[in-house]
């Protein structure tokens, strides 16, 4: 008896996990989260590029970009890993890698938010910046 209830035992618990909801919704989430990071990361691409056109100095934004790219790069890292331990060779649930996967999203949110900062600040120094013309008559006055 004691022999076949073991056995039992070990092939259930050395079964392959496959799909199983409750994996779904621990990873669905962080690939949904990802996607909307990574196409503000373009929106912000592209604002940070439109106001360099118009002659904004971007220097601090694009300095703070490249920090958010990093970042941005380790949650993708991050989601890949926590999905692919239910699909790797060697499946397990994704509880561990799930967390760290949470915590580079948020990392990459914080960098994200920094950048959008840097643009602000860039805008509103450009802004009230006077024009070089007026500094010049200003200057011929003294």
């Amino acid at each position: 008896f004691g022999d076949s209830a073991r056995q039992g035992y070990e092939s259930r618990y050395e079964r392959k996990i496959g799909h199983d909801s409750r994996n779904s919704v621990l990873l669905e989430p962080l690939e949904i989260t990802l996607g909307k990071l990574e196409d503000i990361r373009t929106r912000i691409g592209s604002r940070i590029d439109k106001e360099t056109a118009s002659g904004t100095d971007m220097t601090g934004a694009l300095t703070a970009l490249d920090a958010a790219d990093q970042s941005l790069l380790f949650a993708e890292q991050a989601v890949a890993i926590a999905t692919s331990t239910v699909t790797g060779e060697y499946p397990h649930p994704p509880y561990m890698e799930t967390q760290q996967a949470y915590g580079a999203l948020n990392q990459c949110r914080e960098s994200l938010n920094i950048v959008l900062n840097a643009i602000i600040i860039a805008v509103d120094q450009a802004s009230s910046t006077p024009a070089t013309s007026t500094i010049r008559t200003n200057h011929a006055k003294k």
